[in-house]
């Protein structure tokens, strides 16, 4: 299938953008900075979640920025598992990879492509770090690459903007792990001093993680309620709730509780796969985060988001987000043709938080996010 013939994901667009807005709303009016940033903000589309051959995408990172930058792409993090794109790395080209390499070549000309003789005769390639990839893509106001990790452990997380490589720190429960790797990000911003954030990813891969899991982790505050690759279980089962459903669980649970703590719903691609665009393959540009900021920069950047200021969509642009004195505003910008439904989606206060272990058709208890009332 080409990239062209890709199936549209407007309707589900919809959906994830309104439910955003939702809980990001107490959020702009509380913590929207103040001052010439806020006056001067923007929209800055971008995505967080991506992998190259520094760990197991199928393509160059040059060529990855270069997707995203050439369509339009604001800002990008390459989030390699447990590796950051950081000192010299040769890989070897083998058949699988051979394409990839002539296209890699092709594109940026040996000038800038490295390569040399392994010890049989085999060509290699070196992987080129971030710190020379920012030379040739950024632009100021124009493209950001932000350094990440996806640290994986039997649950993943993203670290975004971090200055050192974060290994997985374990646990003896889901949620221990959570909490101790939710810490390794925040105990190292707090000795550099340098913004980071950490998001929980695809919690239904491999059916890891329950809405009771992320629930009660602190410092966790935002979570994918998307994730585009095609093995991670949005929707969930008929046993198993979908990320979606998990999220207004979360959200139930710690707004009514001491800590009050929002957690923010992000999209991503996840990419993998940049070469054949098929339905269930892991693919760029399927769904990104929109952050109104001051500046294009990663201070900016993840000011905005801490204070909810951004929405996820998989299709759909809005023009403009509002809250103020208790009202919620969302405008679209519409295409031509396009008929656009809004929904506002939420649970009511005081509602019943007893949850009930899912039983499967044998009987036996499955280890997933518990039963409540509608």
């Amino acid at each position: 299938m080409s990239e062209s013939a890709k199936p549209s994901r407007r309707e589900v667009l919809g959906m994830l953008a309104s439910a955003g807005l939702i809980a990001n709303a107490p959020a702009w009016a509380a913590d929207s900075p103040a001052g010439a940033e806020q006056t001067q903000s923007r929209w800055w589309k971008g995505n967080l979640h991506t992998h190259t051959f520094w760990s197991d995408g199928d393509d160059f990172p040059e060529m990855v920025a270069q997707w995203y930058k050439d369509r339009g792409y604001h800002f990008l993090s390459l989030s390699d598992h447990n590796r950051l794109s950081i000192g010299h790395r040769w890989m070897e080209v083998t058949d699988k990879q051979k394409a990839a390499f002539e296209r890699y070549l092709a594109r940026f000309t040996d000038r800038w492509v490295e390569t040399r003789k392994g010890e049989k005769g085999q060509t290699e390639v070196r992987l080129k770090p971030l710190s020379e990839l920012r030379c040739l893509f950024e632009q100021p106001g124009r493209f950001l690459m932000i350094q990440a990790e996806e640290i994986t452990d039997k649950p993943h997380l993203n670290a975004i903007n971090l200055l050192d490589l974060i290994p997985p720190q374990g646990g003896a429960t889901m949620a221990e792990i959570l909490q101790n790797n939710v810490n390794a990000v925040l105990k190292q911003q707090k000795q550099t001093g340098q913004p980071m954030l950490v998001q929980i990813n695809h919690p239904n891969f491999q059916w890891a993680l329950t809405a009771e899991d992320m629930a009660g982790i602190q410092g966790a505050r935002f979570f994918e309620v998307y994730n585009a690759h095609g093995y991670v279980n949005n929707d969930g089962d008929d046993l198993r709730a979908s990320t979606e459903r998990m999220w207004d669980i979360v959200l139930a649970a710690r707004l009514s509780g001491p800590s009050g703590e929002i957690l923010y719903g992000v999209a991503t691609d996840d990419a993998h796969n940049y070469h054949k665009f098929e339905p269930r393959a892991a693919n760029p540009g399927q769904a990104w985060i929109v952050v109104r900021a001051g500046r294009l920069t990663p201070e900016s950047l993840i000011r905005a988001m801490n204070a909810g200021d951004f929405y996820c969509s998989t299709g759909v642009t809005l023009k403009d987000v509002a809250f103020q004195d208790g009202r919620l505003t969302v405008q679209v910008d519409p295409e031509p043709g396009v008929t656009y439904k809004i929904r506002f989606l939420g649970t009511r206060r005081g509602c019943d938080l007893t949850g009930r272990q899912v039983v499967n058709a044998e009987g036996k208890t499955v280890r997933t996010t518990h039963s409540y009332s509608p």
